[in-house]
This record gives C-alpha cells, structure tokens and sequence, in this order.
C-alpha cells in the first residue's frame, strides 16, 4: 500500500506492508516485495536495510531459479528479534506459551483450569511465572506483546470477560491481571472461537478463504466468524454464541439457565450425562467417560443409536443455519465429533443433500488443523499482525 502524505506515516505504512508480506508469505526477494507493494526499488532496499539493521529481518540466501542470470536473496522475518506471549484461557486448561516472530513455540505450560475470577487470576499469574522461566535466556525487554484467548463476551477494548457461564467469571479484568507482570507490552485480548477461527483462515484448514466459521463442539459450543479475512466479533462481540441458541423449549436446562440450548444436545459433558442415565435405564454397563462413548458409538452398540441420531439432527440444524445465514467458503470443525469418522460422514452427507441456494459441497466441511492449539496460535498470530502494523518493533518498550 502506497500512501502520499506525511513522509513518517508514509515509512511506518510502507515498513508495516513489508514486515506483514514477510509474515504472511514466510520468504520474499526484494524484487517480489517491490511487486507486490507497488514501491520504488530504492525505497523498498532502503526499508529492508534498515529492518535487517534492526534485526527484525534476515538474509537466507539465494531463491531457486531456472534462469542463469544473478540469483534473487531470499529475506524473512528474523525469528529471534523478539517473542510473544500466548495464552490460550479454555473450558479444560489453561495453556501458556513464549513463541518467536516466526510463531514456533520455545516454552509452554499448561494446567487444568482454574474457575472463578480470584483463582483464574492467581493460575494467570502462576502461568506467566512457570512459561517464562522454561524460556532459556529470554529477555523480559525482547517480550514484544501478548496475545489471549478468552471463552464468554469479551470487551476488547476494557481487556475483559465480560461473562463466561462454564468459567464462572464476571467482569473479569484480563488484561489488568496481565498487565500488572508486564506493565510495558502491549496485550491483545479476543474470544477463543475467534481467535480459533483467525488461525484456520490464516494459515490452517481455511487457508486463502476469506469467508469462514469456525466451531467448536467439546465441553462447550461456540463459533468464531471471518468476513472478507477479518474477525467479525459482531455487537458486544458477541457473535457467535450459538451455544446458548434454545431449539428445544422442553429440554435440559443448560449452564446459562434457558431449556434446550443447542449445547444441551451437543456438549459432550451433557451427552455423557445422558448416556450414562440412558445406559442404567437400558441395563447397559454404563461408560466411564466421553472416549468410550464414542468408541462404543463408533463399535455399533444398538442402544446408542437413537442418542446419536439426535446429536445428529441439531448439529445438522445448527451447520444449516450457519450456512444460510452466512454462505461461509468453508465450516471448520474443532471438537469431539472430528474423533467420531461415523458422525462425521453422517453429517457432511446430510448437508449436501439439504437445498441450499449454492449447492453444499463436502469439501466445505472441514476438521480443524490445530485442535486445541487453535486459540493459542490465533491470539499468538493476531497479536504480531498488530505488532507487524505499529511502530513499537522500533522501540524497547510500548504501551498497551
């Protein structure tokens, strides 16, 4: 992007352009970088000059080439000219991680999580303490920012959970509790569907497309939305809970207190419940846990049947609506039912025979790439977008 004005802007928009073509693309010549920015040779050598001077960008040698003339030198982000912080706050743990600019992890923690604003908290702090002590000879000042995702209502701007129904949280000040380990970084805080569904889109299952759901079936049911590649977190930012959408007034009563929400049906905590009273009323031996439901499911056991033939019909209802409602490129699926390959085919054939205005393709529906990773990678990967747009790779410091 070319920007005529003041000539600072101008260098910081141009250098963000660069160091975000490096990040998204992984390695480009000099001459590439000048085509796809439409800059000045001159100005695009002098900007990479001052990046390499900086640390923030390296040579790695020549590009492959079929010609014979003088090879193009192959430059990237420099993985070591500073870290992120991610951390990934879910409905089973909490993962913490350091990762370098390129996004590779060099220290995790991770542990059962902790519910309730005072014990998430101290478990925060706890993280913090535990992750950057793993990361041999990581300097405190090379901490360029952190990422976090966050189930429930975020207030992006407040750096708060507004209300999580599993974690018991209300009003949760997360990025003050971040804040007070490292008061100088600049921390970025966004709902783990979303941040889930950023990274599919960005470098996952949902790679190149623009326009794609993410969902989540585990404990908890949640989507994360990108519209035209970027996050739409919607009024509140609350889009996406579609967990808590009641489709059976005489149901179970859910976490948050209504009958019949879709995550009464598809959660894996309600299902297990269910099998498990179904089990004893049937005189079947009763599962010990979600893993064997499904292997049991997955086996053939007649009486299982009409359980999942009912998971069936409100996940096919759910994935309708999303697909009339939004038209995504591409649903991606995070969750237990990827572990089931019985429901999975069930579901994406039930989907294509629906009447849609675009015929449903079963390549449309997709298993997630990062599992349980994807909130982290998104919050991780969301955070150096921003850092790759600001001026603060410049300084030591930065605000928040």
């Amino acid at each position: 992007m070319h920007v005529k004005g003041n000539l600072k802007l101008m260098k910081e928009l141009n250098t963000a352009t660069i160091l975000n073509l490096l990040h998204r693309e992984g390695r480009m010549s000099r001459a590439e970088l000048k085509r796809a920015t439409k800059l000045s040779p001159a100005t695009v050598s002098a900007l990479v000059e001052e990046l390499i001077g900086q640390g923030l960008v390296e040579e790695i040698g020549a590009k492959p080439s079929a010609g014979a003339g003088r090879k193009a030198i192959s430059l990237q982000i420099s993985k070591d000219g500073g870290y992120v912080i991610g951390i990934s706050i879910g409905n089973r743990d909490l993962i913490c991680a350091v990762l370098n600019l390129h996004g590779e992890c060099i220290a995790e923690f991770k542990s059962e999580i902790a519910i309730g604003n005072d014990s998430l908290a101290e478990q925060i702090h706890t993280a913090l303490n535990e992750c950057v002590n793993r990361a041999d000879a990581l300097k405190t000042g090379l901490i360029k920012g952190i990422g976090i995702a966050a189930p429930g209502i975020i207030d992006e701007n407040a750096g708060s959970v507004l209300y999580s129904s599993t974690l018991k949280l209300n009003d949760f000040k997360l990025k003050k509790q971040v804040s007070a380990f490292f008061p100088d970084v600049p921390i970025k805080i966004v709902n783990d569907s979303n941040a889930a569904a950023f990274a599919e889109h960005y470098s996952g299952a949902g790679k190149g497309r623009g326009n794609l759901v993410y969902v989540t079936m585990n404990e908890g049911i949640g989507a994360g939305i990108v519209i035209d590649s970027r996050i739409h977190s919607g009024f509140g930012g609350a889009a996406g809970e579609i967990g808590h959408i009641s489709i059976d007034p005489n149901g179970e009563v859910c976490n948050c207190g209504q009958r019949g929400c879709v995550e009464t049906l598809l959660a894996s905590s309600f299902l297990l419940n269910r099998c498990r009273s179904y089990a004893e009323k049937l005189g079947q031996k009763p599962p010990h846990d979600f893993d064997e439901v499904l292997a049991r499911y997955e086996s053939g056991e007649a009486w299982l049947e009409p359980v999942f033939e009912q998971v069936a019909e409100a996940a096919r209802l759910t994935l309708a609506s999303i697909v009339q409602f939004i038209s995504p490129e591409v649903i991606v699926i995070e969750g237990w039912t990827n572990r089931s390959p019985k429901l999975s085919l069930k579901l994406r054939s039930e989907l294509e025979r629906l009447r849609f205005p675009l015929k449903f393709t079963p390549d449309r529906l997709l298993p997630s790439a990062f599992g349980e990773k994807g909130p982290l990678l998104g919050s991780a990967t969301l955070m150096l977008e921003q850092i790759f747009h600001s001026t603060l790779l410049n300084n030591s410091g930065g605000g928040s």
